[in-house]
């Protein structure tokens, strides 16, 4: 009786050896697989605080040329309130004809978002968040600076810089402009028309660029939090 329970003892030992090798594998695999999710939550967090760095510096970009803009609406504002009430010249006036037009260039910081793409931007497992950020950089951002490319630039070369070449003597963006004839300047009713649509240009691109700056505030805060997390 005692032969024959070796057999039976042999396929327990059989089978609670293997069951010990399958254990051993599934822990080494869900082992590796923590390791691996580890890595990628790692590489996820890391390109996540490179990309809040690049959104933080757009960021401050849209933040400049916010107060540019808005300080180049005040100015043409001055100018047509001269022009308006036929008032006498000052030197204070040169200020304000050195900002008549916000040279504004909206340059997008993307390098990270570009590294994204090439890499898979899978890595971002937040889902709304990955739509965001791609949203941002290739609609958003885009359709800004064609307006900023297109608008912008066409009123600069079609009435600014006439203007300034045929009505300045000295020019220099943010400090000084001495017109050379300032009474024909505020008769002219062709320039009154030019500053009010410069007027018009500021604040809708004061609309769009804080529209932007919520924007990328908004992404920022749910960027911070998934690198904390």
């Amino acid at each position: 009786m005692a032969d024959d329970n070796k057999p039976m003892k042999y396929m327990r030992y059989a089978f609670g050896e293997i069951a010990l090798v399958v254990i051993g594998i599934l822990i080494a695999l869900q082992i590796n697989t923590w390791n691996e999710e580890r890595k990628l939550k790692s590489k996820e967090r890391k390109s996540l605080t490179e990309l809040r760095k690049d959104l933080n510096q757009n960021l401050n970009d849209i933040s400049v040329n916010i107060i540019n803009l808005r300080e180049c609406k005040k100015s043409n504002e001055i100018i047509i309130f001269h022009i308006e009430n036929n008032l006498a010249y000052n030197d204070s006036l040169d200020y304000h004809f050195s900002m008549l037009y916000p040279f504004i260039s909206f340059t997008i910081n993307q390098t990270t978002y570009e590294t994204l793409k090439q890499g898979g931007i899978d890595l971002i497992s937040n889902d709304s968040l990955r739509n965001s950020i791609s949203n941002l950089y290739s609609v958003q951002f885009k359709a800004y600076q064609t307006f900023e490319n297109t608008y912008m630039v066409n009123h600069y070369l079609d009435y600014i810089k006439p203007m300034f070449i045929s009505e300045f003597v000295t020019y220099k963006f943010g400090s000084s402009a001495h017109p050379k004839n300032y009474d024909h300047f505020i008769l002219n009713s062709g320039y009154k028309q030019v500053l009010n649509f410069t007027i018009d240009i500021c604040n809708n691109y004061i609309r769009m660029q804080s529209n932007l700056k919520t924007e990328v505030e908004r992404i920022i805060d749910i960027v911070d939090k998934e690198v904390n997390d």
